[in-house]
């Protein structure tokens, strides 16, 4: 699909490498696998980030970004786009997961002590709070950049895959694929802790360390979505919801089915954004957030 139409003989024999024509193994290649890669890597990492969280605060309309995560992520990448615009020596790509991570941890920490002791809905809206004053601040900071690293920065703050070069998106890959096994190999600890606390103490779970694994395991996946594809939100809200509905919450089917439709919505997302109003290609974010937010509402007021 695109400006170059190619058919389905043609796309399955350029990816397995049988195919002669220039064009098409441009096309493939170097244009589409590394949005899907980049979609893949979103999808998975915004889904399951999501789950978590939904399962650490036992509240079904938590996210990464309606925690103030992901715009602690951005705030973080943010401010290190605009310290390499005036130190040349500072790496974006090197240094861009820790900003970001750095950046969401603090965000996290700030909801949960504006939500301590609090109920769903205040925690809710401490991370809505929380993210207006970020997006706030990010908005003043690029008020002061020169026009170059503000239209990266707008760029970014749009959901777009603003680097889709495989030699930066392998990293990213790895990552992902570490964070999601560190996630499968507590998957059993996850399940008890969604029965609540005193179940999982008397089953012997360690619920300090074991809540903050499974915190850090979520931001960091959010971390690693934001440096892929900018501030996207709502992927962990809807994904998880809608695999609930699929597969019920034992989380051994919850987990990989969560993560496989958080790729599907991102995949869709992209398709849409770079054909729908060809020649101008929409940023996935903006796609997102049309397909979501209407479930999102949903959510919210159906009880």
């Amino acid at each position: 699909m695109g400006d170059i139409h190619l058919s389905l003989w043609t796309t399955t024999q350029t990816l397995l490498g049988l195919s002669s024509d220039r064009v098409a193994n441009l096309v493939v290649w170097d244009m589409r696998v590394p949005y899907v890669w980049a979609a893949l890597i979103t999808g998975s990492c915004l889904a399951v980030s999501g789950l978590i969280l939904q399962s650490l605060t036992n509240n079904d309309l938590v996210d990464s970004s309606l925690l103030g995560v992901n715009a602690g992520a951005s705030l973080g990448a943010v401010i290190l786009i605009g310290l390499s615009g005036l130190v040349k020596t500072i790496s974006v790509d090197r240094w861009l997961p820790a900003a970001a991570v750095v950046g969401a941890c603090i965000s996290l920490l700030l909801v949960m002590l504006i939500g301590k002791s609090g109920t769903k809905m205040q925690i809710l809206l401490g991370g809505v709070a929380l993210t207006a004053l970020l997006n706030g601040i990010i908005l003043m900071i690029q008020l002061r950049m020169d026009s170059f690293d503000f239209d990266k920065i707008l760029v970014w703050l749009s959901g777009s895959f603003w680097n889709t070069e495989m030699a930066f998106l392998r990293p990213y890959a790895g990552l992902t694929v570490l964070l999601l096994g560190a996630t499968w190999l507590l998957h059993r600890e996850l399940a008890v802790l969604v029965l609540g606390d005193q179940m999982a103490r008397s089953a012997g779970v360690n619920l300090t360390t074991v809540k903050r694994l499974l915190m850090l395991l979520a931001v960091a996946m959010a971390a690693v979505a934001v440096s892929v594809g900018g501030a996207i939100s709502l992927v962990g809200l809807m994904a998880p919801n809608m695999a609930r509905r699929f597969c019920g919450s034992r989380i051994q089917v919850l987990l990989p089915v969560t993560c496989l439709l958080g790729c599907v919505i991102m995949v869709l997302a992209t398709v849409v954004a770079n054909n729908l109003f060809l020649p101008s290609v929409l940023p996935v974010g903006l796609v997102v957030a049309v397909i979501t937010m209407p479930y999102f509402l949903y959510q919210l007021f159906k009880g």
